[in-house]
Protein backbone atom coordinates (compact mmCIF):
# COMPACT_ATOMS: atom_id res chain seq x y z
CA UNK A 1 0.00 0.00 0.00
CA UNK A 2 1.46 3.38 -0.95
CA UNK A 3 2.05 6.01 1.79
CA UNK A 4 0.60 9.43 1.38
CA UNK A 5 3.02 12.08 0.20
CA UNK A 6 4.60 14.26 2.90
CA UNK A 7 3.46 17.86 3.25
CA UNK A 8 5.22 20.34 1.08
CA UNK A 9 8.20 22.10 2.68
CA UNK A 10 7.60 25.60 4.00
CA UNK A 11 8.32 28.39 1.64
CA UNK A 12 11.39 30.59 2.19
CA UNK A 13 12.24 28.72 5.40
CA UNK A 14 9.43 30.49 7.47
CA UNK A 15 7.86 28.15 10.01
CA UNK A 16 4.13 27.87 9.88
CA UNK A 17 2.17 30.32 12.12
CA UNK A 18 0.71 28.87 15.29
CA UNK A 19 -2.59 29.81 16.94
CA UNK A 20 -2.77 33.43 18.29
CA UNK A 21 -2.01 33.85 22.03
CA UNK A 22 -5.04 34.10 24.23
CA UNK A 23 -6.14 37.63 25.18
CA UNK A 24 -5.09 38.65 28.71
CA UNK A 25 -7.76 38.34 31.32
CA UNK A 26 -8.95 41.75 32.53
CA UNK A 27 -7.53 42.63 35.93
CA UNK A 28 -4.78 40.01 35.85
CA UNK A 29 -1.13 40.05 34.84
CA UNK A 30 -0.69 38.40 31.40
CA UNK A 31 2.65 36.97 32.55
CA UNK A 32 1.89 35.46 35.97
CA UNK A 33 -1.87 35.86 36.27
CA UNK A 34 -1.68 37.93 39.50
CA UNK A 35 -4.53 40.43 39.98
CA UNK A 36 -3.81 44.17 39.69
CA UNK A 37 -5.62 47.53 39.83
CA UNK A 38 -7.15 48.93 36.63
CA UNK A 39 -4.52 51.67 36.22
CA UNK A 40 -1.54 49.79 37.72
CA UNK A 41 1.53 50.06 35.47
CA UNK A 42 3.65 47.12 36.72
CA UNK A 43 2.74 43.77 38.24
CA UNK A 44 3.57 43.61 41.93
CA UNK A 45 4.31 39.89 41.73
CA UNK A 46 6.59 39.47 38.71
CA UNK A 47 7.40 43.08 37.72
CA UNK A 48 5.95 42.66 34.24
CA UNK A 49 4.80 45.87 32.53
CA UNK A 50 1.05 45.74 32.34
CA UNK A 51 -0.73 46.66 29.11
CA UNK A 52 -3.53 49.29 29.06
CA UNK A 53 -6.82 47.87 30.16
CA UNK A 54 -8.73 47.65 26.86
CA UNK A 55 -8.23 51.31 25.99
CA UNK A 56 -9.73 52.52 29.27
CA UNK A 57 -6.53 54.39 30.18
CA UNK A 58 -7.07 57.03 27.49
CA UNK A 59 -10.80 57.42 27.92
CA UNK A 60 -10.91 57.65 31.74
CA UNK A 61 -7.69 59.42 32.55
CA UNK A 62 -9.49 62.82 32.72
CA UNK A 63 -12.56 61.62 34.59
CA UNK A 64 -13.50 62.99 38.03
CA UNK A 65 -12.15 59.84 39.66
CA UNK A 66 -8.71 60.27 38.07
CA UNK A 67 -5.93 61.81 40.26
CA UNK A 68 -4.68 63.75 37.25
CA UNK A 69 -7.96 65.66 37.05
CA UNK A 70 -7.66 66.68 40.70
CA UNK A 71 -4.10 67.92 40.28
CA UNK A 72 -5.07 69.87 37.17
CA UNK A 73 -7.92 71.59 39.05
CA UNK A 74 -5.62 72.54 41.94
CA UNK A 75 -3.06 73.95 39.52
CA UNK A 76 -5.75 76.08 37.84
CA UNK A 77 -6.91 77.48 41.19
CA UNK A 78 -3.33 78.28 42.18
CA UNK A 79 -2.78 80.10 38.89
CA UNK A 80 -5.94 82.21 39.41
CA UNK A 81 -4.83 83.12 42.94
CA UNK A 82 -1.39 84.19 41.73
CA UNK A 83 -2.85 86.36 38.98
CA UNK A 84 -5.29 88.05 41.42
CA UNK A 85 -2.50 88.74 43.91
CA UNK A 86 -0.35 90.28 41.20
CA UNK A 87 -3.20 92.58 40.12
CA UNK A 88 -3.77 93.78 43.69
CA UNK A 89 -0.05 94.41 44.23
CA UNK A 90 0.22 96.42 41.01
CA UNK A 91 -2.83 98.53 41.93
CA UNK A 92 -1.47 99.26 45.43
CA UNK A 93 1.94 100.23 44.06
CA UNK A 94 0.37 102.53 41.48
CA UNK A 95 -1.74 104.23 44.16
CA UNK A 96 1.32 104.86 46.36
CA UNK A 97 3.27 106.36 43.45
CA UNK A 98 0.44 108.71 42.56
CA UNK A 99 0.12 109.90 46.17
CA UNK A 100 -3.45 108.71 46.55
CA UNK A 101 -4.53 107.59 50.05
CA UNK A 102 -5.66 104.00 50.41
CA UNK A 103 -8.74 105.02 52.38
CA UNK A 104 -10.65 108.28 52.65
CA UNK A 105 -12.35 109.34 55.90
CA UNK A 106 -14.26 112.67 56.03
CA UNK A 107 -12.70 115.29 58.32
CA UNK A 108 -14.79 118.22 59.48
CA UNK A 109 -13.30 121.11 61.45
CA UNK A 110 -15.26 124.06 62.86
CA UNK A 111 -13.21 127.06 64.02
CA UNK A 112 -14.03 130.47 65.42
CA UNK A 113 -13.18 132.28 62.19
CA UNK A 114 -16.38 131.07 60.58
CA UNK A 115 -14.61 128.89 58.01
CA UNK A 116 -15.51 125.21 57.70
CA UNK A 117 -13.06 122.91 55.94
CA UNK A 118 -13.89 119.48 54.58
CA UNK A 119 -11.17 117.10 53.43
CA UNK A 120 -9.98 113.53 53.62
CA UNK A 121 -7.72 111.79 56.07
CA UNK A 122 -6.27 108.31 56.45
CA UNK A 123 -6.42 108.58 60.26
CA UNK A 124 -9.57 107.99 62.37
CA UNK A 125 -12.08 110.85 62.03
CA UNK A 126 -11.47 113.86 64.25
CA UNK A 127 -14.03 116.53 64.99
CA UNK A 128 -12.77 119.75 66.57
CA UNK A 129 -15.24 122.34 67.85
CA UNK A 130 -13.76 125.41 69.46
CA UNK A 131 -15.77 127.49 71.97
CA UNK A 132 -16.99 130.94 70.93
CA UNK A 133 -14.52 133.78 71.08
CA UNK A 134 -14.29 135.41 74.49
CA UNK A 135 -15.63 132.43 76.43
CA UNK A 136 -13.52 130.95 79.21
CA UNK A 137 -14.39 127.93 81.31
CA UNK A 138 -12.39 129.32 84.24
CA UNK A 139 -14.09 132.70 84.34
CA UNK A 140 -17.22 133.15 86.42
CA UNK A 141 -19.58 135.65 84.84
CA UNK A 142 -20.73 138.63 86.84
CA UNK A 143 -24.50 139.07 86.91
CA UNK A 144 -25.78 142.57 87.42
CA UNK A 145 -29.20 143.30 88.92
CA UNK A 146 -29.66 147.00 88.36
CA UNK A 147 -26.69 148.44 90.22
CA UNK A 148 -26.13 145.30 92.34
CA UNK A 149 -23.45 142.79 91.22
CA UNK A 150 -22.87 139.18 92.24
CA UNK A 151 -19.36 138.24 93.32
CA UNK A 152 -17.63 134.89 92.75
CA UNK A 153 -18.80 133.51 96.11
CA UNK A 154 -22.44 134.30 95.31
CA UNK A 155 -22.60 137.34 97.62
CA UNK A 156 -24.05 140.58 96.32
CA UNK A 157 -22.51 143.97 97.10
CA UNK A 158 -24.47 146.93 98.31
CA UNK A 159 -25.31 149.23 95.35
CA UNK A 160 -22.91 152.15 95.04
CA UNK A 161 -24.48 155.42 96.19
CA UNK A 162 -27.64 153.65 97.37
CA UNK A 163 -29.33 154.79 100.59
CA UNK A 164 -31.86 152.27 101.85
CA UNK A 165 -32.66 149.58 104.37
CA UNK A 166 -31.71 145.94 104.82
CA UNK A 167 -31.95 143.06 107.28
CA UNK A 168 -28.78 142.36 109.26
CA UNK A 169 -28.25 138.63 109.79
CA UNK A 170 -24.81 138.58 111.45
CA UNK A 171 -21.98 140.94 112.39
CA UNK A 172 -18.36 139.77 112.80
CA UNK A 173 -15.48 142.04 113.94
CA UNK A 174 -13.07 142.67 111.10
CA UNK A 175 -10.22 141.58 113.37
CA UNK A 176 -11.59 138.00 113.20
CA UNK A 177 -11.58 137.91 109.41
CA UNK A 178 -14.39 137.65 106.91
CA UNK A 179 -14.75 133.85 106.78
CA UNK A 180 -17.48 133.67 109.43
CA UNK A 181 -19.53 136.34 107.68
CA UNK A 182 -19.24 134.54 104.33
CA UNK A 183 -20.27 131.27 105.98
CA UNK A 184 -23.38 132.95 107.38
CA UNK A 185 -24.21 134.29 103.92
CA UNK A 186 -23.83 130.83 102.40
CA UNK A 187 -26.11 129.35 105.04
CA UNK A 188 -28.70 132.06 104.39
CA UNK A 189 -28.74 131.28 100.66
CA UNK A 190 -29.01 127.57 101.39
CA UNK A 191 -32.03 128.24 103.62
CA UNK A 192 -33.79 130.14 100.83
CA UNK A 193 -33.01 133.81 101.51
CA UNK A 194 -32.31 136.07 98.53
CA UNK A 195 -30.15 139.15 97.89
CA UNK A 196 -27.60 137.96 100.44
CA UNK A 197 -24.27 139.75 100.72
CA UNK A 198 -21.43 140.88 103.00
CA UNK A 199 -20.37 144.51 103.44
CA UNK A 200 -17.80 146.39 105.51
CA UNK A 201 -19.60 148.57 108.02
CA UNK A 202 -16.71 151.07 108.00
CA UNK A 203 -17.75 152.12 104.49
CA UNK A 204 -21.17 153.41 105.64
CA UNK A 205 -21.87 156.25 108.03
CA UNK A 206 -25.13 154.72 109.29
CA UNK A 207 -23.36 151.60 110.61
CA UNK A 208 -20.93 151.08 113.43
CA UNK A 209 -17.45 150.73 111.91
CA UNK A 210 -15.19 147.70 112.31
CA UNK A 211 -17.52 144.83 111.29
CA UNK A 212 -18.17 142.45 108.46
CA UNK A 213 -21.95 142.53 108.12
CA UNK A 214 -24.02 139.74 106.53
CA UNK A 215 -27.28 141.14 105.15
CA UNK A 216 -30.27 140.11 103.05
CA UNK A 217 -32.50 142.35 100.95
CA UNK A 218 -32.22 145.89 99.60
CA UNK A 219 -35.28 148.00 100.44
CA UNK A 220 -36.24 151.64 99.94
CA UNK A 221 -38.14 151.97 103.23
CA UNK A 222 -37.86 150.59 106.73
CA UNK A 223 -41.40 149.18 106.46
CA UNK A 224 -40.41 146.99 103.55
CA UNK A 225 -37.45 145.62 105.50
CA UNK A 226 -39.52 144.94 108.61
CA UNK A 227 -42.21 143.15 106.59
CA UNK A 228 -39.54 140.60 105.54
CA UNK A 229 -37.95 140.35 108.96
CA UNK A 230 -40.07 137.40 110.11
CA UNK A 231 -39.06 135.39 107.05
CA UNK A 232 -35.36 135.99 107.73
CA UNK A 233 -35.72 134.93 111.38
CA UNK A 234 -37.51 131.73 110.34
CA UNK A 235 -34.60 130.82 108.06
CA UNK A 236 -32.17 130.20 110.90
CA UNK A 237 -31.36 133.80 112.00
CA UNK A 238 -33.58 134.53 115.04
CA UNK A 239 -31.58 137.66 115.99
CA UNK A 240 -31.97 139.35 112.60
CA UNK A 241 -33.02 143.00 112.61
CA UNK A 242 -33.76 145.82 110.14
CA UNK A 243 -31.16 148.54 109.67
CA UNK A 244 -30.56 151.62 107.49
CA UNK A 245 -27.58 151.58 105.13
CA UNK A 246 -26.41 154.95 103.85
CA UNK A 247 -23.18 156.59 102.85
Amino acid sequence: MAEPPPPPPPESGVPPEGPPPPAPEPGRCPNCGAPHDPFQEYCLECGHRLPPLYGMRRTEIWSRESPLWLWAALAALLLVALVAGAIVAVAATRGDKEGKPKTSIPLVSTNTGGTDTIGVSTTPPTVTINPPTGFSTTTLATTTFGTTSTTRTGNISWPSGKDGFTIILKSVPTSQGRAEADAAAERARTNGLTQVGVLNSSDYSSLRPGYWVTFTGIYDTRTQAENNLANARSKGFPLAYAREVSN
